[in-house]
């Protein structure tokens, strides 16, 4: 009933303030803009390569740019981005991999689910045709396996772009959802097959994660599917392999894993390094920061934005959230090789000056 209530909350909240702003918009404050990062943009051609078959979920994306950075250290950098449940297309988070390429980082985007590989071609989706393509083989869907799915095609995606067992790369893995569960797995994975040194990712950083299915609520087929998932990528065991620096972004509105679901799972990371951020909703101008389980995804329109917020927790778009706070805690990161537990945020102002509300910081590892 809570989650309900919640969600019911959330989606009132989001359509009284864009109701507000198609009547008033031009009378409201603006969000900050978007950054200039041409600065950054080293290599702003890249291409994308396609393997694998998307209904045996082996599917994988990789963007090269045409002019990799190498940083001071000489070394190309990886980005591993896994998508959320049920969130495999890639224009789902297109301009955040767009964003990555540009800065010369080479991005694997592997689909580790059973379809839904793209967008439909007439641009919208029902609940249930999602779920067939998720679930189309009719088993109890596992953790495990699609853990596996997806390591195996970044595995393979390394060798085919000339990343090999041999060459060194600066890795980082960066997931949501439930694949910021299996970003927070990969370093435990890596380790128990023998996988290669260079898919060891020097750090870790989440968007959203759940701890476990059991701890994610949704309503509807897609609550009803996330109970059918066998728990079997287990923190309390894999988080033991969590050495390096991690960085859990979370919103403090996400009703799908609500913050104190992290409470317990949070001391299963091994290391001291890591710290649990929070953004928060501000709608004090048009448009509106919505921190829900969507502000990692740019573009949910393969379901209309009702039924997105009702079954997920918000629409996706790009906005102040993604660029000064999720992209810029992989940026920074990556770019600056600023640890991921020590990440500091300027969210901007509103055209008539006011700051937009502040990232918190919710759990540390500081505290341990």
């Amino acid at each position: 009933m809570s989650m309900l209530l919640s969600d019911l909350r959330t989606t009132f909240g989001y359509l009284l303030q864009a109701a507000l702003c198609r009547a008033f918009g031009p009378l409201r404050p603006k969000a900050p803009p978007r950054p200039d990062y041409s600065a950054v943009y080293t290599s702003p051609e890249f291409t994308v390569e396609r393997f694998g078959k998307c209904q045996k979920g082996s599917y994988i994306e990789v963007y090269r740019p045409k002019t990799p950075w190498l940083g001071q250290n000489g070394r190309p950098k990886a980005v591993i981005f896994l998508h959320g449940f049920v969130l495999g297309a890639s224009q789902i988070y297109r301009a955040h991999l767009e964003h990555l390429a540009r800065q010369g980082y080479t991005v694997f985007f592997p689909n580790f689910q059973t379809g839904f590989c793209s967008f439909p071609e007439r641009g919208l989706m029902t609940v249930a045709e999602l779920l067939d393509e998720v679930f189309g083989d009719g088993l109890r869907p596992s953790q495990e396996k699609w853990m596996q799915n997806a390591l195996a095609s970044v595995t393979d995606a390394y060798a085919r772009v000339g990343f090999g067992p041999d060459v060194a790369v600066d890795t980082y893995v960066y997931g949501h959802s439930l694949g910021g569960l299996f970003a927070l797995s990969w370093p435990w994975y890596v380790t128990r097959d023998g996988l290669p040194a260079n898919l060891m990712p020097l750090q870790v950083v989440t968007a959203d994660p759940i701890p476990s299915s059991s701890a994610a609520s949704a309503p509807g087929q897609i609550g009803l599917a996330l109970d059918r998932l066998q728990d079997d990528v287990n923190l309390s065991v894999t988080g033991k392999a969590l050495t390096m620096p991690v960085a859990i972004l979370h919103g403090d509105a996400d009703w799908i894993v609500p913050k104190s679901e992290w409470d317990i799972p949070f001391g299963s990371i091994a290391t001291d390094r890591k710290r649990m951020y929070l953004s928060q909703t501000d709608t004090h101008g048009c448009p509106g920061h919505f921190a829900n389980h969507e502000q990692a995804t740019d573009d949910t329109s393969f379901f209309r934005p009702l039924l997105s917020l009702l079954l997920l927790d918000g629409v996706g778009a790009e906005d102040t959230l993604d660029w000064r706070y999720l992209w810029f805690a992989l940026d920074q990161v990556i770019r600056e090789g600023a640890e991921a537990d020590r990440l500091e945020f300027d969210l901007g102002h509103w055209s008539d000056g006011r700051p937009v509300r502040p990232v918190k910081v919710y759990l540390s590892g500081d505290a341990a």
